[in-house]
């Protein structure tokens, strides 16, 4: 079906037109059911895996009384996230060395550490809940014909993924603010400065892996016309590529007789492979680490963008 010849005759990418729709998508994602549903399942998320480790804590700051030896319950709480055990867990779940498991729990508030380890998996899943339907739903339902008439695709898809991007920015800041308060409030075992340059660094790190699962979901959008459909490939894509990379691993390893971490590289063929390089100690690691989200970014934006450029709307 033939679409309004404006829409072809300038592929020009606007900055203004581009900021106008991500403005007005962000605006509406706020007031629609599919935005108030990501931000409930980013803050439930974020609130359930802070309370995984805050819980028992509480319980002995509510029993400090029975704590034995002369030792409150915030310095058995700190001994216990900066002992050896932990630090082993640590190295197994970011398979770093011990320099960097050292980094996360005495250098940073332990804390805080191991929430945002856990936050790390499952930002790709939650991700996906907030950015599924930046152009499907529309082009179902036919209404990117109407921006056609005044504007060009390039600013359509990408003034979709900057509105997802800025909702997302929103979401997070809300949640780990609520995160850190309530260790500082609650916990009470590190100092404020501390506490809240770490936390920073942990919405940066959150923010960053987040990206190239928006270009993902940009990509995905595009290539289909339902919403729901979107959705569950987003999820299908984030999840299934994670076991075919193990199941790779195991294959290489029992058939070639490969040393594992000989390959570590493999991992890193996506941005899974690089959320904890995001908290490393060394910042050219993180510096690394932070263009290659880019760079994923950058690929699913190029290939949605190839696809949305020459689809039917």
């Amino acid at each position: 079906m033939m679409e309004p010849a404006t829409s072809n005759a300038s592929r020009v990418w606007s900055p203004q037109h581009v900021w106008l729709i991500a403005f007005y998508s962000m605006r509406f994602a706020l007031r629609s059911g599919g935005g108030l549903m990501f931000l409930l399942i980013f803050l439930t998320v974020g609130l359930s895996v802070a309370s995984l480790f805050i819980t028992p804590l509480e319980s002995l700051v509510k029993y400090d009384s029975a704590v034995p030896g002369g030792m409150d319950a915030v310095e058995i709480s700190t001994t216990i996230l900066e002992s050896e055990m932990v630090a082993d867990a640590v190295e197994w779940i970011t398979d770093s060395d011990r320099d960097q498991s050292e980094y996360l729990l005495q250098e940073q508030p332990a804390l805080l550490s191991a929430i945002l380890l856990i936050l790390l998996i499952a930002v790709p899943f939650t991700t996906c809940f907030g950015a599924f339907n930046q152009t499907s739903g529309d082009i179902a339902s036919r209404g990117l014909r109407y921006l056609l008439l005044r504007t060009e695709r390039i600013n359509i898809f990408l003034g979709r993924f900057v509105g997802v991007v800025l909702f997302t920015i929103v979401s997070t800041i809300g949640t780990m603010l609520v995160i850190i308060l309530y260790v500082q409030f609650k916990v009470g075992a590190y100092s404020g400065v501390d506490l809240w340059l770490w936390g920073f660094q942990g919405l940066a790190a959150v923010f960053f892996l987040s990206l190239p699962y928006i270009a993902l979901c940009a990509w995905v959008s595009c290539l289909l016309d339902t919403s729901f459909g979107s959705l569950a490939i987003c999820l299908l894509i984030s999840g299934f590529s994670l076991v075919l990379l193990y199941v790779l691993k195991l294959s290489l390893i029992s058939s070639m007789k490969m040393d594992p971490e000989s390959l570590g590289w493999l991992s890193q063929t996506l941005p899974w492979g690089w959320k904890y390089e995001l908290l490393h100690g060394d910042p050219m690691v993180r510096m690394t680490a932070i263009l290659a989200m880019l760079g994923f970014t950058l690929a699913f934006l190029l290939l949605g963008l190839r696809h949305f450029q020459k689809r039917d709307l």
